[in-house]
């Protein structure tokens, strides 16, 4: 029996000598030095993190010590999502393990988001960083650098471990700061409390370091690891997808034109003006060449007239109830429809939309149903009909579509599971720091498309649970990213930077599908205002980009740059503890043919010494 064990014993460590190197040598680990407030005190305190980058499905891990609050959780997400969109890596081909290290207990906050993906990328792109940069900001998921409190303290904080340079959010070089002062009279301690605005730069000056504002994180990677990030050029072609969303247009204009004869009827003067000035904006954007646009406008004007329909058709109980059973009836039947398609990466959009529709007629029809009042069952019954139209109108789509790239159906389920964690992950995060409200509750919030998420995966719907946790996951982001906008110029720029990386972003999609579904959310934006500009074009980003990381990968490519000045030349990167012993081990040569002789020499002495004593 023993001889049997110890046979057994060596040949598992024979066959999983290779395993175990192949475990090894596929990571990659980082460590990088943040900055943060001491809990309860005027003063700085460096935190050690690391970053340990993996194959993987898109797991996130997180370690705290000591523990601080969960929206480090959320900035290590963020951090990783934001690598891998800012380097062209899939994120579900990773896994991410993060150990956050304090030596005394910090204010949670987002201020060490930004590193924490500088970190994440040099994993991912194996570049090597300055021990002697540091830096503090919260990280927005367009990887801009967003404003954080305390940086007086995490200056100092920076300075006494050594640093050369600090990077700060651009627009904080003066800093108001509460400065006490104590004197001592007699028995008496005096405390006189006096604000006082400090220039960061000059400070820096003061103390051996040099404070450079910064508005990216492509611009701290200069500073970090001497590289810039060069994205891959898309053009963007609106022929391409005019003619599905101008067919999409004419679908839903004589919907409404067919509805409108009914309803015209029925209606009063002031409700006909209405409705006539709605169906005029439609034809109007239609006539510019904003088919979604003019889509958008007729199914609104759609809803309206839908709703007194009802309300002179429907005066009882019983005829309530059989519209609603017609309703439930189409909602079931256009299901079938859907679910029955072979997806591809364009058709996947067409039946992600006609989903998200789907989920939202049966939610209107259940508030119908469970109205209090006549009035709001109406008007809910009204929405849920109308949903299930648009709904049909996206999936008369499909025939148009002649040559699709087919999509693996675990690959659809993969990107539900991806998608729905982290918009939860994002929405609490938000929460936690102060999001704006807005966005994140209420009618067209992000909470509202969250639960629509959760709602459409617990019933399978796996490619509209993608599109509306997008949905949810931008809301979220916006809602952070406005609490730097303190103008309607800082708006603007905003919305020209997204507006020219969504343009790209689907040029880059089109090599891989039709990118309808970006392209009708970017010329929704085109005819909005305001922060829903900003929203539209952030969405149709991110489904661009889901599409191109399905489809294939965004190329990316680390340019060196050249500094004038003598404090930017590049200093080697100390080994991590495990990575010296790894390398030392698993780099000799003949490695995995050394360990098989060794195991089976030792395994014959000891067999040797058995039978003697045998």
């Amino acid at each position: 029996m023993k001889v049997k064990n110890i046979l057994s014993f060596f040949l598992i460590l024979i066959l999983l000598a290779p395993y175990a190197n192949a475990q090894f040598a596929n990571y990659t680990e980082r460590q990088i030095k943040a900055v943060a407030v001491v809990s309860g005190e005027n003063k700085g305190a460096t935190i050690d993190i690391s970053v340990i980058v993996t194959p993987g499905t898109g797991r996130v891990f997180v370690s705290v010590s000591p523990f601080t609050e969960i929206d480090m959780q959320g900035s290590a997400q963020l951090a990783a999502l934001t690598a891998c969109d800012l380097t062209g890596n899939d994120f579900l081909k990773h896994d991410f393990f993060y150990t956050i290290e304090a030596k005394s207990t910090i204010v949670g906050g987002p201020s060490a988001g930004a590193v924490m993906t500088i970190a994440t990328i040099a994993a991912l792109e194996n570049l090597t960083l300055r021990k002697d940069v540091y830096m503090t900001g919260m990280i927005y998921p367009d990887g801009s650098i967003g404003p954080v409190g305390g940086i007086k303290y995490k200056l100092e904080a920076a300075a006494e471990n050594g640093a050369k340079i600090f990077l700060i959010p651009k627009g904080q070089r003066y800093e108001k700061v509460l400065e006490t002062e104590k004197t001592h009279k007699g028995p008496f301690i005096i405390v006189n409390t006096e604000t006082k605005t400090v220039d960061l730069v000059k400070y820096g000056q003061s103390l051996g370091v040099k404070v450079v504002e910064i508005e990216n994180i492509t611009e701290a990677l200069k500073y970090y690891a001497g590289v810039e990030l060069k994205h891959e050029e898309g053009k963007l072609e609106t022929e391409k997808y005019a003619d599905l969303m101008k067919i999409l247009a004419e679908r839903m204009k004589k919907d409404a034109m067919d509805l409108y004869k009914e309803f015209e009827k029925i209606a009063d003067s002031e409700t006909k003006k209405s409705i006539d000035e709605r169906l005029k904006k439609g034809e109007e954007y239609y006539s510019e060449g904003y088919y979604y646009s003019s889509t958008s406008t007729y199914f609104t004007a759609k809803i309206l007239m839908r709703e007194e329909i009802y309300r002179s058709k429907i005066k009882d109980d019983s005829s309530f109830s059989l519209e609603a059973k017609v309703i439930r009836d189409e909602i079931e039947s256009t299901k079938r429809v859907a679910e029955s398609y072979e997806m591809g990466l364009a058709s996947f959009q067409i039946v992600g939309a006609a989903q998200e529709r789907l989920a939202k007629a049966e939610n209107y029809l259940e508030k119908a149903t469970t109205a209090s009042n006549w009035d709001d069952a109406i008007a809910n019954l009204a929405l849920a009909k109308e949903r299930v139209e648009s709904a049909k109108v996206w999936m008369s789509l499909l025939p148009e579509i002649k040559e699709d790239t087919r999509m693996n159906p675990d690959e659809i389920k993969r990107r539900a599971d991806f998608y729905l964690s982290m918009a939860e992950s994002l929405f609490v995060y938000a929460g936690e720091i102060g999001g704006v409200q807005s966005l994140l509750y209420g009618d067209s919030s992000a909470d509202e498309s969250l639960k629509l998420a959760e709602e459409l995966y617990n019933n399978g719907y796996y490619a509209g649970t993608v599109f509306s946790a997008i949905d949810s996951m931008v809301k979220s982001a916006i809602s952070i990213e406005v609490l730097a906008i303190n103008s309607d110029k800082d708006l603007n720029e905003k919305i020209n930077t997204s507006k020219s990386s969504v343009e790209n972003a689907i040029g880059i999609a089109e090599k891989y599908t039709i990118p309808m579904l970006p392209y009708a959310y970017y010329e929704f934006g085109e005819t909005s205002d305001g922060v829903w500009k900003l929203y539209y074009y952030k969405l149709s980003e991110r489904i661009a980009k889901t599409l191109v990381a399905i489809g294939g990968k965004e190329s990316v490519e680390l340019v060196e740059v050249n500094y004038r000045h003598p404090e930017m030349k590049i200093t080697p990167e100390v080994p991590t503890i495990v990575e010296r012993q790894i390398e030392k081990i698993f780099s000799l040569p003949g490695f995995e043919s050394t360990v098989a002789v060794t195991a089976l020499l030792a395994g014959t002495a000891i067999l040797r010494r058995v039978w003697r004593k045998s």
